[in-house]
């Protein structure tokens, strides 16, 4: 039986340039950039000769988010938007949407719409939503509860 969410994981070209996004611009706290190569990653991941660096970014609630770069094999640049399968989107919760866009997009941060607030959301209504582009074109979603939530 599943009992909670340990963390989850993201691969990127450059865990550098993610670092700066999630630490700088999103403010996670990050762990020590690590590096791991032989029979560990190989067996866990089913790579053979997998070489990585990776770096944890802690949520303020007790998850994490795990970032991998691989320095071996080099993976295939895929195409990230949300209507392909497999492609994953990441969705936090903010305090005030609109200054995270108007503070992030003057920091060069590209996003796909501005703060949306009509309609039904997975949360429920009143949230308001907006996604832009991470690292390497990952989806983000920020995501606003109602007042009163």
């Amino acid at each position: 039986m599943v009992k909670s969410v340990q963390h989850f994981g993201l691969t990127v070209s450059n865990l550098d340039e993610a670092r700066h996004f999630f630490h700088d611009l999103l403010g996670l706290e990050a762990t020590e950039v690590r590096e791991t190569s032989g029979e560990r990653p190989e067996t866990i991941l089913g790579i053979p000769g997998a070489s990585l660096r990776l770096c944890l970014f802690r949520l303020p609630d007790g998850n994490n988010l795990e970032v991998i770069e691989y320095l071996n094999p080099r993976g295939t640049k895929l195409d990230l938007r949300t209507c392909n399968p497999g492609v994953p989107h990441i969705a936090f919760i903010v305090d005030d949407i609109q200054k995270m866009y108007d503070e992030l997009g003057s920091r060069g941060v590209k996003f796909v719409n501005p703060p949306y607030w009509g309609g039904e959301s997975v949360a429920g209504a009143g949230w308001g939503v907006c996604f832009l582009r991470g690292p390497d074109g990952i989806s983000i979603e920020f995501m606003q509860p109602p007042k009163g939530k």
